[in-house]
């Protein structure tokens, strides 16, 4: 399991760069922001990610 945790370590920090681990992190939240069905969740989420290009894409 160490070996593999390793691998995945240097994977993700050899070939993912700190824009697209936030592109990732910015659509996973907005997956989740629109399960929970909840107002208040929706104007957090478009007020703190409004500004960034992953959010206006779709």
């Amino acid at each position: 399991m160490g070996v593999v945790l390793l691998f995945l370590k240097k994977f993700v920090v050899k070939y993912f760069t700190s824009l697209a681990l936030e592109k990732i992190v910015i659509i996973f939240l907005r997956e989740l922001v629109k399960r929970t069905d909840s107002k208040v969740d929706d104007e957090l989420f478009e007020a703190v990610f409004n500004q960034t290009k992953v959010g206006e894409e779709q």
